[in-house]
């Protein structure tokens, strides 16, 4: 799944339906593990958390960029992610995507990724924020 619109296309897509019951932190912990990421467009610095970091094999600390972050996911699919960071690098922009990380020993790790590019500014500025969600389990090796 690889999708982007444009960030006014959502506007009051966010609002729950009437009778909406937000799930249980605790029940959503079960199934999968939510982290949050933003990437600055300016200097193309992604900044992630521990966990992202750990799924896509990257070092504890130090900055990277988005080459740096794909180069783990299937390999039929990093054209279709890079081409979505790069529309959205480009204009204010809502995206998501679904792949998978390969591991070195084989073991693959879903992952949902949905993100909005915002706050850009003439000096080439601007920022995308987003989410990692990872389930809470690995896929067989290949």
């Amino acid at each position: 799944m690889f999708k982007i619109t444009k960030a006014n296309d959502l506007e009051g897509f966010g609002a729950p339906p009437k009778g909406f019951v937000t799930p249980d932190q605790d029940l959503v912990s079960h199934y999968c593990r939510i982290e949050s990421w933003t990437a600055n467009l300016g200097t193309g610095v992604f900044y992630i958390g521990a966990a992202a970091r750990h799924h896509h094999g990257l070092p504890d600390d130090g900055d990277f960029g988005l080459l740096s972050l794909v180069r783990c996911y299937d390999p039929l699919d990093r054209q279709k992610v890079l081409e979505l960071y790069e529309v959205a690098a480009m204009r204010p922009s809502s995206f998501c995507f679904a792949t998978t990380i390969c591991h070195d020993d084989g073991t693959t790790v879903p992952i949902v990724c949905t993100g909005e590019s915002s706050s850009f500014s003439d000096d080439g500025g601007g920022a995308i924020n987003g989410i990692f969600i990872f389930p809470t389990f690995r896929l067989n090796q290949k």
